[in-house]
């Protein structure tokens, strides 16, 4: 019997054994299984269960003008968003948020039925609406706030500038062409969370900070582009035109001083406007110049010896036939013209015969050193190359064509370039427009620096056609342009608009331009403004572009403290102009009547709106001053239109004073003083 026990007792102490051997045998296979064959793949797979990246958008680059204004910034906006998975009784949560935010229930409750873990409500929402919704508590309901651009001052340079998308990349403009250095570098949270999804946050774990874009810094000077942008609005609205543009650089350096388009856009609210708003015409847009392009062919065939200032021309009384085509002047006294006399009165026969003097080659050579027929470079988004016709499209008579702004296309940025040479002294310059980029320490990673492609004309050709463009403002078909202190040197142009499907041009559609430089021998100031259809007042470069080439140059010399001579010239101050507006296809007329220039000659900072035909500028304005407080430059100016009022603006930003108070009769008022800074006053 005990034997028996014994041996059952061995027998179970084997099986046991054997039993534990197995086992134990099992679970080390299933631990090397999994420890060293599938180790690396559950490893992973617990990683995307328990941890997470949490990505931190970095704040965008700031933009800003010369001096340091800024012109594009970011803020932090609320937005609403939901973890769907996490909301249980989705009707009365999906009624409650459409409540608050006023957003349809449809909508919402087709975004909390989804099978995701995120989701965007809005991305936008204004403070008050944030905080209704965080104070309900709504399990899986967040506030998250993420960086939105933001453009202080509205519609100022809004099409240089650009505009950028609700995922902070750039869509436009500077925003777009320098997306990469405004953007700057995504970086994430390494995160743990537990089985319902919500996040724990290890102190130091994996913390990576995200790194802010880089600052931009333009050649914009601010106060320069409001006034730009003022008298360019003004007189566009007032000739009804379709479209305008107008382009202020430093002719010694390429710095694009101020560009400014019509009609403008906010850049805050860019979805409101169609595509055709965002365009920066003075880049984008080619157009046939006209009589603007007589200078540069004149340059060309004096360099060339093949005219002299004092070259007598026959201009066939303003009507000239040559090869099936007949060239035509508005007026038809033009006889006998010298060089200097063909730029001066802008006559076309004679800038014709000038041209066809030319040998083709020859002529299409100077093109393209003046920098016709290719992108400028100047940073600037949808830059175009303009039209110049390849040698072997060229009829017999396209020189003739050609010297006077037809059967050539050109952009804005081309031919101030182009004027540029002519103001520096001869010099080909690039234009720029981004001063310097700095990174977010302070490094100045980019600085532009003048450059120049050398030499176009030689100093003794320049000076012959500075003293023609001078002409054209003394007595010629540039006499809106004139100012009391400082001699100016100008072009007018009108240029036909070709209609592409019938290979003719419209009978009554005109571009009219006017481009200058200012002070004569030593200039500062370079400008041109173009006027795209312009239907009323007139379709005359003389007209309609002069005068804000004039306005401007008047109160950035002002701005830029720039002073005449002691030599000031007065004389121009005691005549009336006897101008004469360029005709169309480049030709001239005479224009209506002349406006005497309204100058202030004291050399301060200061606006000074010109009076209206035979109006004194000084003469009673009328009504009561209005609350310009918190307002931007450009918003007061608009608003001080139509007083006849000395404006004298300090600072930049917004209104915070204004030394005639609110409500005040206007009546007898001649200068109000309006001070400006960074931080908006609370009215």
């Amino acid at each position: 019997m005990i034997r028996l026990w014994k041996t059952t007792l061995k027998f179970r102490m084997l099986t046991g054994f054997v039993f534990i051997v197995i086992f134990g045998g099992l679970l080390i296979s299933k631990a090397f299984d999994l420890q060293i064959i599938e180790g690396r793949r559950l490893r992973l797979l617990s990683r995307e269960q328990f941890s997470a990246k949490v990505y931190f958008t970095p704040e965008r680059g700031n933009i800003y003008s010369s001096n340091g204004s800024i012109l594009a910034a970011s803020v932090n906006v609320p937005g609403i968003a939901v973890d769907p998975l996490m909301i249980r009784r989705k009707l009365k949560i999906a009624e409650e948020l459409s409540k608050l935010t006023g957003i349809r229930f449809r909508k919402i409750i087709k975004i909390l039925n989804r099978n995701i873990q995120f989701a965007w409500i809005k991305r936008r929402v204004s403070e008050r609406v944030a905080k209704n919704v965080e104070k309900k508590g709504i399990s899986g309901v967040i506030i998250v706030k993420q960086p939105v651009r933001y453009y202080p001052n509205g519609t100022l340079l809004a099409h240089v500038l650009g505009f950028v998308g609700i995922n902070d990349n750039g869509l436009s403009g500077i925003e777009y062409k320098n997306n990469g250095f405004l953007k700057g570098n995504k970086r994430a949270l390494k995160v743990l969370h537990d089985g319902l999804g919500q996040y724990i946050f290890v102190k130091g774990f994996g913390l990576r900070k995200a790194t802010h874009g880089d600052n931009i810094y333009l050649t914009i000077n601010k106060q320069l582009q409001f006034i730009t942008q003022y008298y360019l609005d003004k007189e566009a609205e007032a000739a009804d035109s379709k479209g305008a543009f107008a382009i202020l650089m430093d002719p010694n350096t390429g710095a694009i001083l101020a560009m400014a388009d019509y009609p403008d856009f906010n850049p805050n609210y860019y979805w409101k406007y169609s595509a055709r708003y965002w365009r920066n015409r003075a880049v984008t847009d080619d157009f046939e110049p006209g009589s603007t392009m007589k200078p540069f062919v004149v340059a060309a065939a004096l360099s060339e010896g093949l005219v002299k200032p004092d070259t007598m021309i026959n201009c066939y009384n303003g009507s000239y036939a040559i090869d099936g085509i007949t060239v035509h002047d508005v007026e038809n006294w033009f006889g006998r013209f010298s060089v200097n006399q063909i730029v001066e009165y802008s006559s076309n026969v004679g800038e014709c015969r000038i041209g066809m003097r030319f040998k083709k080659p020859m002529l299409y050579k100077w093109f393209d050193l003046w920098g016709f027929g290719r992108s400028p470079r100047a940073g600037l988004l949808g830059e175009a190359n303009g039209i110049v016709k390849p040698l072997g499209q060229w009829s017999k008579v396209g020189p003739c064509e050609m010297a006077f702004g037809q059967g050539i296309s050109v952009t804005g940025l081309q031919e101030i370039i182009g004027l540029s040479a002519i103001a520096n002294g001869g010099r080909l310059i690039k234009p720029y427009i981004i001063k310097k980029i700095v990174n977010p320490y302070g490094k100045i990673i980019y600085k532009s620096k003048p450059k120049f492609s050398g030499r176009i004309i030689t100093p003794v050709v320049d000076r012959e056609v500075k003293y023609m463009m001078r002409l054209v403002v003394k007595g010629g078909t540039g006499g809106y342009a004139r100012l009391i202190d400082f001699k100016v040197s100008g072009k007018t142009g009108t240029g036909q608009i070709a209609d592409y499907k019938t290979g003719r041009y419209y009978k009554n559609k005109y571009t009219a331009s006017f481009m200058a430089f200012v002070p004569y021998r030593h200039p500062k100031l370079a400008m041109l403004v173009v006027q795209q259809e312009p239907s009323k007042i007139g379709y005359y470069g003389g007209e309609v572009s002069a005068p804000v080439v004039r306005d401007v140059f008047e109160n950035a010399l002002n701005i830029l403290n720039i002073y005449p001579k002691k030599t000031a010239y007065r004389e121009q101050s005691n005549t009336v102009p006897a101008v004469t507006a360029d005709g169309s296809n480049g030709s001239n007329a005479p224009s209506a009547a002349a406006t005497a220039a309204t100058v202030s000659a004291a050399p301060s900072s200061k606006v000074n709106f010109p009076a209206d035909a035979g109006k004194s500028p000084l003469e009673d304005a009328y009504g009561a001053m209005p609350d310009l407080k918190g307002s931007t430059i450009y918003a007061a100016l608009k608003i001080l239109g139509r007083y006849k009022l000395n404006i004298k603006i300090y600072g930049s930003g917004f209104l915070y004073y204004q030394s005639i108070k609110t409500g005040s009769d206007m009546a007898g008022k001649k200068t109000v003083v309006l001070k400006f800074k960074q931080k908006k006053a609370q009215s």
